[in-house]
């Protein structure tokens, strides 16, 4: 099963990745951003952005611009992001599901900088 998402490298390089591809969701999005342990930021009620849980605290730690542009955008104002991040969707149950279309051109084309929260 194609389970499509955004994966966002520290450089600021998007790329369209197959969460599906491997064994389990889990092992594709530590696969993808290259952790052990990871955690969601939930930006929209259909849109999640998963972060190395780890990633703040290495001694080599990134500041994911993009990923903490992203975030902010949408009022996850606390903390910047460290690491790749993977951008999917959810099933509103929980399970990750691919990006609808219009999430993924969003991210692709920037629009996701759109706020949908007032500061």
């Amino acid at each position: 099963m194609t389970v499509q998402a955004v994966r966002i490298g520290v450089d600021g390089r998007l790329e369209v990745i197959d969460l599906g591809a491997e064994v389990s969701t889990g092992a594709a999005i530590r696969s993808a951003i290259g952790c052990r342990w990871f955690d969601v930021v939930r930006l929209t009620p259909d849109l999640d952005m998963w972060v190395d849980d780890e990633g703040a605290i290495q001694a080599a730690a990134q500041v994911n611009l993009m990923a903490t542009a992203i975030a902010r955008a949408h009022g996850a104002i606390w903390q910047p992001f460290c690491g790749a991040v993977v951008f999917a969707a959810h099933d509103g149950n929980g399970a990750t599901v691919g990006l609808s279309d219009a999430q993924k051109d969003a991210l692709l084309t920037g629009a996701v900088f759109a706020p949908t929260v007032n500061h």
